[in-house]
């Protein structure tokens, strides 16, 4: 409590001082709650920010390869399949994925083995999948996937130049 001469000092009688406590914890309580009702606001929109998927990538957050599922949806779209050509290159995607993820995890080979084991991996899928596509498709299918390599600028496939376009028949 305060004595008399600090009362006497600040020129406070006793319900004067007492006025002035209590508008001095009611301002404090009122700019506490403010400030954190604001971090509340703040770290909730954080939150939403991080939990919302990235429009750009239809959605989908890209960290790594595409699962086959996602493979599948996308052929699908782009290519218009029939069920039919869905049941039958889904176990070709399947393959091509395990053989991919196989690869990744062996260290035994050099950085240009594994991409050269890569593109002989997509090469072959590519193959099986040509007899489930119609001519249409296929053309379709290699324009993407050429479109594909620009954009990358062949830089991870052979050492930095464009790849060449898979053989036709």
């Amino acid at each position: 409590m305060m004595t008399n001469e600090t009362r006497r000092a600040f020129g406070l009688d006793n319900t004067q001082l007492l006025k002035w406590r209590a508008g001095g914890r009611a301002q404090r309580t009122k700019t506490f709650l403010l400030v954190a009702g604001i971090a509340i606001m703040v770290l909730m929109g954080i939150k939403m920010l991080a939990a919302a998927p990235l429009p750009q990538y239809g959605g989908r957050r890209m960290h790594g390869p595409m699962t086959p599922e996602d493979q599948l949806a996308r052929m699908t779209k782009q290519l218009n399949l029939t069920g039919d050509q869905q049941a039958r290159i889904k176990p070709i995607i399947e393959e091509q994925h395990k053989q991919m993820m196989d690869l990744r995890q062996d260290t035994s080979l050099s950085r240009q083995d594994r991409f050269a084991k890569f593109r002989e991996i997509r090469q072959q899928s590519f193959e099986k999948m040509k007899k489930v596509l119609t001519a249409e498709q296929q053309k379709k299918w290699e324009n993407m996937q050429e479109m594909w390599r620009q954009r990358r600028g062949g830089r991870m496939m052979n050492g930095g130049g464009p790849q060449p376009a898979p053989p036709q028949e």
